[in-house]
């Protein structure tokens, strides 16, 4: 596990780095409409009515139409599809700042990926590009394949040539390169201490991680030869069980992919993406893993498998449905295309073209499909103890899809084949209650959320609380209590700064998310009164409060005199 990033240098990074900047960057197309807002058309969702908004106040954004809102680390994290580190790296980078690292007593620290490694991979990825012209015979190689030269740029193919020394001696002219390409994965080191080539006589498809970096290559050899694909070892840069070939791609080409297939091989990817299918995506010499299919899922809500229709593309189908079954939450897709005898995504595009190769994906099986039949193909439906053995086969996988609605779907239909009427071990899904009709700026809001909400969009009145906050306990009490705290502990905090002091504590950083984005119909310089006006009713409702307390306490037991001075000094106050 990484050393930890220091919560105070992520506020720092959020204080110097300006959100209506980065989003525009991004091209996204902010306009200023009224005050210090910016809107847009959500880059997260289809829409034309612009309810995507950006203010400069709070470094907050937030879709009135999908509901996604965040700070600066939250749109680089849905936009550019990076995880929370990549997100601050990147940050850090724009501004010029190294992250510090602070290390927990029981957390073992990761040491951080040197960039010049990933400097050193795109000169070695254009070394073999160069390679690749002076070379007929790999160009001849690729146009039989039927790639086109450009197709070939696009996905920066190149040529290792058939010698132990070519990389060896272009690029590790000094101890300390040829060290770095080793920890790339590019040399093998020797018994005696030398180094020679891992890739000769090979076509060189360089592996981009989803940021666009090159982290490792793979290699197919154009003679005859084994193995014919040969992959980057594990490196600091590379782990095969979490990379898939052609994502970063996929990811230039739709901002938003509604379907991903995944295929075996690079010529695969690059063949169907030269024919228009730009959403397809392969393994790395590896059966597809767990990690690979929650990446997947961040993209897109749609996976669609393709096999050979032999017994083999069938076995390794199954084996991926197990793997998908316990993701399947309610909102994703796994389907399954079984090609024919033959036949490979290569092949086949190239024969029937675009339209015909979607309109074979439109056919794809879904996943409840293939699961049923599968089962049922390994025992007698038309009798009793047939039936009876599919139920048990199929309960023992269904335990693992998450509970939700496609579960209940799925013993619904094992209910049906099976000719009982009920297989479900677990309650029901719980009725639906009717929501409540949304908050409007023309619903009053009780004092305390008022008070939070207000110190949520504009922090900086905490400087003017001027008395204890009142002492009564209860959850609301105590969130304003500790914003109160920590806005009086770092009194520049924006709302993005505010809420990222929150982001480990999901219940709190959900409710001032929603709370940052109300719309309020309070003028600009109405604030700080809304806000004093909010912290007397609350003090009025502590002072009743407490009255309601001793009085009650009178009517059982005497009051002591500091009780009886108390309520007496409330009830003067409240008169």
């Amino acid at each position: 596990m990484a050393a930890k990033i220091p919560r105070e240098f992520i506020q720092t990074l959020l204080g110097r780095i300006n959100i209506i900047d980065l989003i525009s960057d991004r091209g996204v197309p902010l306009q200023k409409k009224s005050g210090s807002n910016y809107f847009a058309s959500c880059p997260f969702h289809t829409e034309k009515s612009g309810s995507f908004s950006v203010s400069q106040t709070k470094q907050f954004y937030h879709c009135f139409g999908c509901g996604v809102h965040g700070n600066a680390i939250d749109f680089l994290i849905a936009y550019d599809r990076l995880n929370f580190p990549e997100a601050v790296e990147t940050l850090a980078r724009q501004i010029g700042l190294d992250i510090p690292r602070e290390a927990g007593s029981h957390t073992p620290t990761t040491p951080a990926v040197s960039p010049d490694l990933y400097a050193l991979m795109e000169k070695i990825s254009r070394h073999y590009q160069q390679a690749l012209r002076r070379h007929p015979a790999a160009i001849d190689y690729l146009k039989q394949r039927g790639l086109t030269g450009e197709i070939a740029r696009q996905f920066g193919l190149g040529f290792a040539p058939d010698s132990w020394d070519n990389l060896l001696r272009t690029l590790g002219t000094t101890p300390a390169l040829r060290e770095q390409l080793h920890t790339c994965g590019m040399l093998i080191k020797k018994d005696d201490g030398g180094y020679y080539d891992r890739f000769r006589d090979r076509i060189q498809f360089p592996i981009h991680d989803r940021r666009g970096r090159i982290i490792g290559f793979g290699g197919r050899i154009i003679q005859k030869g084994e193995p014919k694909y040969l992959n980057s070892p594990e490196t600091p840069l590379f782990h095969k069980g979490n990379e898939l070939y052609g994502l970063y791609h996929a990811q230039q080409a739709h901002r938003k992919l509604t379907r991903i297939l995944i295929v075996e091989g690079y010529m695969d990817v690059i063949a169907l993406y030269q024919h228009g299918v730009n959403f397809a995506v392969a393994t790395l010499g590896t059966a597809t893993t767990p990690g690979h299919l929650q990446q997947l899922f961040r993209h897109t809500p749609e996976i669609i498998f393709c096999f050979d229709g032999d017994a083999a593309g069938r076995t390794a189908a199954w084996r991926a449905l197990t793997v998908a079954l316990p993701l399947m939450t309610d909102g994703r897709t796994v389907r399954f295309l079984f090609l024919p005898d033959g036949e490979d995504p290569d092949t086949l595009v190239r024969k029937i073209g675009y339209d015909a190769f979607l309109q074979k994906l439109a056919t794809a099986e879904p996943l409840s499909q293939f699961f049923f039949q599968s089962l049922a193909a390994q025992v007698d439906m038309a009798h009793l103890d047939g039936r009876a053995r599919l139920a048990s086969l199929a309960m023992e996988h269904m335990k693992q899809i998450p509970t939700g609605i496609f579960q209940h779907m799925m013993q619904d239909e094992l209910a049906r084949l099976t000719r009982m009427d009920s297989l479900r071990h677990a309650a029901p899904p719980p009725t639906p209650r009717k929501s409540a009709p949304p908050k409007t700026a023309n619903r009053p809001l009780s004092p305390l959320r008022l008070a939070i909400t207000l110190l949520t969009q504009r922090p900086a009145l905490a400087s003017t609380i001027d008395e204890p906050l009142p002492a009564w306990e209860g959850r609301g009490m105590d969130l304003l209590q500790k914003i109160c705290a920590l806005l009086h502990a770092q009194p520049t905090l924006t709302t993005a700064g505010l809420l990222e002091n929150f982001r480990d504590t999901e219940s709190i950083y959900t409710i001032l998310a929603k709370l940052a984005s109300i719309p309020l119909t309070i003028p600009e310089d109405g604030y700080p009164a809304e806000f004093q006006g909010a912290l007397r009713q609350l003090h009025r409702q502590q002072r009743a409060q407490t009255i309601e307390q001793l009085i009650a306490k009178a009517k059982s037991a005497p009051l002591n005199s500091d009780e009886k001075a108390t309520l007496n000094a409330l009830i003067r106050s409240k008169n």
